[in-house]
């Protein structure tokens, strides 16, 4: 294969990779964020982008690397091969970042709630609530603040609890 033509596959083949790659790890985080409406035609696609990710990400690093391995032998001047290197290395991190769950790191549970009473808080007067009542003793978790933890770890009454939204 000629050397131009060559340079142009792996450049492209580079080029494609780095944009799915980075499409599939971008689009979920973009969509599944807290306090940002979520369509459910988009929260569909951005889950089924998830489920797919993995082998977008894989077939992603196999394609750059083979585009990097066609293109190391052409006759290409430093900063093509210092540009395609950073594309390919640029695929890799994407592939390892879609390793990891965000969402576990943004949604973690509030494990020393403060609380005061209803006099002293400073809830307004229509912020929803999730109470939970047990042997006596009451606790009120505002909806608010539940948006952003999920999960508040908690005793009620003697009782360990689990306060989820």
């Amino acid at each position: 294969m000629n050397q131009s033509p060559r340079r142009t596959l792996a450049f492209g083949a580079i080029t494609i990779s780095l944009l799915a790659s980075g499409v599939f790890l971008g689009y979920p985080l973009y969509v599944i964020r807290p306090f940002r409406h979520q369509g459910p035609r988009e929260l569909a696609v951005a889950l089924a982008f998830i489920q797919a990710r993995p082998w977008i990400e894989l077939a992603s690093v196999v394609c750059a690397l083979v585009a990097l391995a066609l293109l190391w032998p052409c006759e290409t001047s430093r900063p093509t091969r210092i540009a395609a290197a950073a594309g390919g290395i640029l695929v890799c991190l994407f592939a390892v970042a879609s390793r990891i769950n965000v969402f576990e790191l943004m949604f973690h549970p509030d494990t020393h709630p403060a609380f005061a009473t209803i006099q002293d808080s400073k809830i307004d007067p229509d912020d929803a609530m999730l109470a939970v009542k047990l042997g006596g003793s009451a606790r009120a978790y505002p909806i608010r603040e539940m948006g952003y933890h999920h999960v508040i770890n908690d005793w009620v009454g003697g009782v360990p609890i689990v306060a989820t939204y």
